[in-house]
């Protein structure tokens, strides 16, 4: 049987009520080459039920894996250890793909010689909101080369954006996973990855988001402090070897951001001073740092 060019992947955790949503935006592409994983990561509703009546209705197989809460960077690490096509794309089970979606995409990547596709790690569309609004700002062009790295710090492109990455690169970075923690931020990978491999970006809308009240994004500032160790993981690997094409200010953001997190994982002043490469920038950062610990803590104090 010929594998899928793409291999569909949500992670989902009490979506129950609006899973199907998901599902019914990828059979509604015009690309049929495709398969479907569901990462369930605990949910205590009905979403086992949901996505198994859904199969059944629609006669479609979804393969769908259970296991218990660990993040969506655990799910993230089963769904690219099962997936069976060549490119591997998240579609959040509060999200849906955009009418030709698919499409766009594999009409990027089959655009690519197979010469440029040994050095590049996908396809990357925009997103937009249920109204239309596009998040965050567009590409330079509406066909632009380069790596993240690049694209967020030389070029200064925010927002949401969604990628169709080879299953095969993305095996080859799997998250890290910290006991008695749920959360790595998705750019830890993302970063590693644009030292070896460039992405294709198309300006064209590929998924609507609409953040839940109860998501990952909405529950944030809540979440940081939860999960120290991957935060620390996160901004250690920033300091040491994604600091390219970031300016002076941005950089001393981001030391700010190890040392604050560093102190709350236990990873003392002496020792973050043996770790950095610039010490200079680490001392520059050190006043905000310090002061952003210290706010945490507070703020932990006051919400108890």
């Amino acid at each position: 049987m010929t594998s899928p060019l793409f291999s569909i992947f949500i992670p989902a955790y009490n979506r129950g009520q609006v899973i199907a949503r998901a599902l019914d935006s990828i059979t509604a592409q015009s690309c049929s080459s495709w398969e479907i994983i569901v990462v369930d990561d605990g949910s205590t509703d009905a979403t086992d039920d949901v996505v198994a009546r859904w199969s059944k209705v629609n006669g479609i197989s979804v393969r769908y894996i259970y296991q218990a809460n660990g993040g969506k960077h655990v799910a993230h690490n089963r769904g690219v250890s099962a997936a069976k096509g060549e490119l591997f794309m998240v579609l959040d089970s509060d999200d849906r793909l955009t009418p030709g979606a698919l499409g766009i995409l594999a009409k990027a990547w089959l655009s690519l010689s197979p010469e440029q596709r040994l050095t590049c790690a996908g396809v990357e569309g925009l997103c937009v909101t249920s109204e239309g609004r596009l998040h965050g700002t567009a590409y330079p062009r509406d066909i632009w080369d380069g790596n993240y790295l690049e694209l967020r710090g030389l070029q200064g492109i925010c927002g949401e954006k969604r990628s169709a990455l080879r299953v095969d690169v993305l095996r080859q970075y799997p998250y890290p996973v910290f006991a008695g923690e749920t959360h790595v931020r998705p750019s830890y990978i993302w970063k590693q990855i644009a030292h070896r491999y460039s992405l294709r970006c198309v300006n064209q809308p590929v998924q609507i988001v609409d953040f839940a009240k109860n998501g990952l994004t909405a529950t944030s500032s809540r979440r940081r402090l939860r999960n120290v160790k991957g935060l620390l993981a996160y901004w250690r690997d920033d300091v040491c070897f994604h600091q390219c094409f970031l300016s002076t200010s941005e950089r001393v953001r981001h030391y700010a951001e190890f040392i604050r997190y560093g102190l709350h994982a236990g990873c003392a002043l002496n020792e973050q001073w043996r770790e950095v490469p610039r010490r200079l920038l680490w001392l520059r950062a050190l006043p905000r740092g310090v002061a952003n610990y210290l706010g945490d803590l507070l703020k932990k104090y006051h919400h108890r």
